[in-house]
C-alpha cells in the first residue's frame, strides 16, 4: 500500500562536541537534548480513496494540587495524538495515548505514573482532570472522558462540560462534579449515564431512561436557593444539598434532589416516560 510521506520536523538542538581526541561523549551531552518525540502527516492511498493522517506527539509539565490544596505532584505529560479523515466518509478517526510521567533530572530518570488510551481525536488538562474528546460525527454529540490528573482512574464520561459543585470542606475535596452523557464513543446504542462524585472517584451512578435518541442531549444544572448554575454552583461552607435538573428539548424536565451528598432518586421528579435505576 503506497503512502506519500509529508513529515513535519519539531526544531532541534545542535549540540557541538570538541574533535579533541581527548574528549570522550558524555551522558550529560546526550541528556541535555531533554525528552524527544515528533509529529508526522501523510496521505494514504487506499485502494478506492485517499486517507489523510496525522500523528501528533508533545509533551507538557504541569503541577497537580493533592487533597490539603497544596501542590502534591509535578508530571510530565506525554500526548500522542493519532487521527484519520477521509473524504467521502463522515467523521474523523481518532486514537489517542496519553502518559504521565514523574520526571527526572534526565530522561533517563523519569518513572512512569499511568497510561490512558482512549478512542478520542485530542485531550488536554482540565484542573483536576485529563479530559479526552472525541469528536462527534452528524448528529452525534462530542464525548468527553475524564481522568484523574493523580490517578489516572477512569473517572467521568459525559457530553458537556462537568457540573462543579463547591459545598463544605477545603481544597480539591470540598468540589463535587456532575456528569451526564451517552458514550457513543464506546457504548453506542445505550441509555445515558448520570455521574455524581469528587475528583478521586464516583460514588453514585443512574442510567436514565427518556426514550430519547442518542443525539438529543440535555443541558444539566445544579439549582440551590433560587438560582440555577450549568458550570460552577456554589454552596460554600454547606452541606452538599442542590438538585440536578436534566433538561431535555420540547420542556422535558427532570428534577433529581442530592441530599447531604448523596443523591435521592426515589425522590425524582420525571415526566411521563422517564425512569431512573442504578448503574454500575
Amino acid at each position: 500500500m503506497p503512502r506519500h510521506s509529508i513529515i513535519f520536523l519539531l526544531p532541534v538542538v545542535a549540540i557541538l562536541t570538541s574533535c579533541s581526541r581527548n574528549t570522550k561523549p558524555t551522558n550529560s551531552a546526550k541528556d541535555s537534548l531533554g525528552y524527544r518525540t515528533e509529529s508526522t502527516a501523510y496521505v494514504r492511498e487506499d485502494k478506492d480513496s485517499w486517507t489523510y493522517v496525522t500523528d501528533n506527539s508533545s509533551f507538557h509539565f504541569t503541577e497537580v494540587l493533592g487533597d490539603k490544596g497544596t501542590y502534591e505532584a509535578a508530571l510530565l505529560l506525554e500526548e500522542n495524538y493519532h487521527n484519520e479523515n477521509t473524504p467521502g466518509i463522515e467523521g474523523m478517526r481518532g486514537d489517542s495515548i496519553v502518559r504521565a510521567w514523574t520526571p527526572g533530572s534526565s530522561p533517563r530518570q523519569r518513572e512512569l505514573r499511568w497510561t490512558a488510551h482512549e478512542k478520542a481525536n485530542e485531550g488536554e488538562v482540565r484542573d483536576l482532570f485529563f479530559r479526552f474528546a472525541a469528536w462527534g460525527c452528524c448528529d452525534s454529540p462530542n464525548v468527553y472522558t475524564y481522568y484523574g490528573l493523580l490517578s489516572g482512574k477512569r473517572l467521568y464520561v459525559t457530553n458537556s462540560d462537568l457540573l462543579e459543585i463547591n459545598g463544605k470542606g477545603e481544597g480539591p475535596l470540598s468540589a463535587r462534579f456532575v456528569g451526564f452523557g451517552y458514550d457513543v464513543a464506546s457504548n453506542p446504542g445505550s441509555d445515558p449515564i448520570l455521574q455524581y462524585g469528587t475528583y478521586k472517584d464516583i460514588s453514585q451512578k443512574f442510567i436514565i431512561h427518556s426514550g430519547k435518541d442518542y443525539y438529543d442531549t440535555p443541558e444539566v444544572l445544579g439549582t440551590a436557593n433560587g438560582k440555577s448554575e450549568k458550570y460552577h454552583l456554589g454552596l460554600w461552607g454547606s452541606t452538599f444539598t442542590f438538585v440536578i435538573v436534566i433538561r431535555f428539548a420540547g420542556d422535558s424536565e427532570l428534577q433529581i434532589p442530592v441530599e447531604n451528598d448523596v443523591i435521592r432518586p426515589e425522590k425524582a421528579v420525571f415526566p411521563k416516560g422517564y425512569s431512573i435505576r442504578p448503574g454500575s
